[in-house]
């Protein structure tokens, strides 16, 4: 055979072994047919005991500073399973979540303190809700022996606790001391009684009346239902209640429909410890803030000017104290003090005040928040050195809000008692507050001021 033949005899081998191969079963398993879906067996028929199936919801990440998980993360007692009453109370307060949601942001800087003191001393988040549950957060003054304060603390709990009560400064409205008070005392029941649900009744029953309702038994061991079979009355039943009620809310907000409020910008506040005392106007101008925000944050001062005492803190958003301080730098501390507001009888400019009044001019300019060229017009509001004769012993007093927001469990009778007001003058002076009050409203606390 010729080497050409032999090349083509090799290459007909080659293409009929290619071919043979290609013919040839595979030795791998044949592909799995499409999968066929089986039809499940019937499910059993139960009960069905949870809220309809609704799609998911993806929520939007909190702010890193949200009290909301940090108290989430701290929360030690049973909530919403705790008794059909909590549950009953957080459908109540979320009714309307409009106004619910409105009361947990004007509360937001005072809630944010609270929690900063909860964190640092490891109680539970539940009593968060304390201060919410007593006054709606809101620093409320009153006469006499009634309670005062966000924690709505009585004078003689509050002179046990080492806060100062007075005339010129009530350190039951300060929202910083306060706080650090009514958490000692819910230490200190937790101590004796070994039982957060106790400690919250002894606040508002008193300690005494749950030692003597105990009477030597292990509190750790009482059920909800022994512990509802306590001879408590019946509001300090209910105090429990709520306060789980609103830590069930804050558990899962989205269960019940409303969306709390994060913090903003001037809720983050900031104690500051001044050389002496400032007029709260003059604070407010140096800060740039209004007024009455000033006071709001500053409560425990009960007149414009902070009462003679051996230290001075004032409370600002942290937002506003480089503003505040750059300011009161240029304001000798001999001109800090007694200040008072008057409504310009003529223009003028801002030096010719100051030679009116015998005050440099660029101590009158910073004081009004203008410039030393700046001018003055008529009526507008000019802050002026001197001090303002005090006030009646009567107004002085009792320096009540103008309104007071419904809260769940309010009655007329109650706010009237609270506010240390006639009923028959809080019906005159809300004639449509009939009946059954609702969440959110406003009822006025007094009439308007004359002029």
């Amino acid at each position: 055979m010729t080497p050409r033949q032999r090349l083509r005899t090799a290459s007909l081998a080659s293409m009929v072994t290619l071919m043979a191969a290609c013919t040839a079963p595979s030795t791998r398993p044949p592909a799995p047919p499409p999968a066929q879906v089986a039809t499940p067996p019937a499910a059993p028929v139960v009960a069905d005991i949870t809220p309809s199936a609704a799609p998911p919801i993806v929520l939007a990440a909190e702010p890193d500073d949200s009290p909301w998980p940090r108290l989430r993360r701290s929360f030690a007692m049973q909530r919403c399973d705790y008794s059909p009453q909590v549950e009953h109370w957080a459908r109540y307060y979320t009714k309307n979540p409009g106004p619910f949601v409105a009361s947990w942001k004007q509360a937001m800087p005072f809630l944010l303190i609270v929690v900063d003191e909860i964190e640092k001393r490891g109680l539970p988040g539940e009593f968060a809700m304390l201060p919410y549950v007593e006054s709606s957060y809101q620093p409320l003054a009153t006469r006499g022996d009634r309670p005062a304060g966000m924690w709505q603390l009585v004078p003689d709990t509050a002179h046990l606790a080492g806060l100062e009560v007075g005339a010129d400064y009530d350190a039951r409205l300060d929202a910083r001391a306060s706080t650090t008070a009514a958490l000692d005392l819910l230490q200190r029941y937790y101590r004796e009684f070994a039982d957060w649900r106790l400690a919250n009744m002894a606040f508002n029953s008193g300690e005494f009346r749950v030692r003597k309702l105990l009477d030597e038994r292990d509190a750790r061991a009482l059920s909800p239902a022994d512990l509802g079979a306590l001879a408590f009355n019946p509001s300090t039943h209910e105090h429990l209640d709520r306060l789980l009620a609103l830590a069930c809310i804050v558990e899962d907000p989205q269960r019940f429909g409303v969306s709390l409020p994060e913090p903003q910008g001037d809720d983050h506040l900031q104690a500051l410890n001044l050389q002496t005392g400032m007029d709260l106007r003059l604070v407010a101008r140096l800060a740039g803030s209004d007024i009455d925000e000033v006071k709001r944050w500053n409560a425990g001062y009960r007149r414009n000017r902070m009462a003679s005492r051996s230290t001075y803190t004032l409370i600002l958003p942290s937002t506003r104290v480089e503003r505040f301080n750059a300011a009161a730098a240029d304001i000798p501390v001999a001109w800090w003090s007694d200040w008072q507001e008057q409504r310009a009888p003529h223009a003028g400019s801002i030096k010719a005040w100051a030679e009116q009044v015998g005050i440099p001019v660029n101590v009158l300019a910073v004081a009004n928040a203008t410039s030393e060229s700046g001018s003055v017009r008529l009526k507008s509001r000019l802050l002026l050195p001197g001090r303002e004769a005090d006030p009646p012993r009567e107004r002085e007093v009792q320096q009540r809000p103008r309104v007071h927001v419904i809260a769940a469990g309010d009655t007329l009778s109650r706010i009237a008692h609270r506010y240390d007001i006639p009923l028959k003058d809080l019906r005159r002076w809300n004639p449509r507050a009939s009946g059954t009050l609702r969440l959110g409203d406003k009822l006025r606390l007094g009439v308007a001021d004359s002029g």
